[in-house]
């Protein structure tokens, strides 16, 4: 320990040294564990019950009961270790309830929340380790739960989704190894929030990086997330397809070619090529209606690039 000497005359400097001081660790020879007065199940109860009575006590008793928790717990055998453990436990439980409430009305802990766990681990004895570890866990818990009712109670919108994982991601939380969740409950949260931006329009090719930030977020490789957007386009590509074709056999043109320009989105996803297998005749149609709608107010560039896209993802020959 360091310590200021004065100085030797006056005018001189102050000095500081270096001394060791002494530790002391209270034993206790005589316990009622060693006069096998009781046994470890009792001994644990009795120190619990003193701990529990030192946290809830308001009188002016409850600072004695705290300073003496040590005291008590050695005089009936128990390890320091063991008190920690038991206090941890009646922690633990004080944790669950106090984190709950406190995230189910703000969302997130604050710090006069921290200053509040802060004081409990003081009064239970809880080493400041051991109290980051049980908040921790409790948060992981409380999570995992609201994981379960948002994703088990039907389908979650996309501004529920990006809610949670932004919630997560704020936290510092792993959705897959903090929270629990699957790859494919990722891979399907990853498709709910994205798959209304993609069939409005709002999220296009030009979307990459929005993209990347919402699969990172969630944990997903470039590849996994590669893979769900690549089948999601076919799907919907697929779909519209049928539309156009069951169209132009109705004669409904105009919802064909509105149907097309649905389909000049999804096709710019993967460059045009979506795979389809098209009669020749209906490919040819489809793309003239496309080629001769109604252009104005369109840049010439972007007109032709549509054209471009429709006429790969036809097959048309060019």
């Amino acid at each position: 320990v360091e310590k200021k000497v004065p100085a030797d005359e006056e005018g001189g400097e102050e000095k500081t040294i270096t001394v060791d001081e002494p530790v002391y660790e209270s034993t206790y020879p005589i316990t009622a564990k060693g006069l096998k007065c009781i046994d470890d199940n009792v001994a644990e109860l009795c120190y619990r019950q003193f701990v529990v009575s030192s946290f809830t006590d308001q009188s002016p008793n409850a600072a004695r009961y705290e300073a003496s928790k040590a005291t008590f717990g050695g005089i009936l055998g128990l390890t320091a270790e063991k008190m920690e453990e038991i206090g941890s436990n009646i922690g633990g439980m004080v944790y669950d309830n106090y984190i709950k409430q406190s995230m189910s009305t703000k969302g997130a802990l604050d710090q006069q929340d921290m200053m509040f766990l802060a004081n409990i681990q003081g009064k239970l004895g809880i080493s400041a380790e051991k109290g980051e570890e049980m908040m921790l866990d409790t948060q992981k818990k409380i999570i995992s739960e609201e994981a379960s009712a948002l994703l088990d109670s039907g389908a979650p919108t996309p501004e529920q989704i990006k809610a949670f994982r932004e919630k997560c991601n704020s936290m510092g939380l792993d959705l897959e190894t903090d929270v629990g969740l699957s790859k494919s409950r990722l891979v399907s949260m990853f498709s709910m929030e994205i798959t209304p931006g993609i069939d409005s329009g709002d999220i296009t090719i030009e979307s990459a990086e929005e993209l990347q930030e919402i699969q990172e977020s969630l944990g997903l490789s470039e590849e996994e997330g590669e893979e769900v957007i690549s089948a999601l386009i076919q799907e919907r590509a697929n779909g519209v397809l049928a539309d156009v074709v069951g169209c132009m056999l109705r004669g409904m043109d105009a919802v064909a070619v509105e149907s097309m320009e649905v389909l000049v989105q999804y096709a710019a996803f993967v460059d045009g090529d979506l795979g389809f297998e098209v009669e020749e005749a209906n490919a040819n149609r489809a793309y003239n209606m496309f080629e001769n709608k109604d252009w104005s107010g369109v840049d010439e560039e972007d007109a032709e690039r549509q054209k471009a896209l429709l006429k790969k993802a036809l097959g048309v020959a060019l």
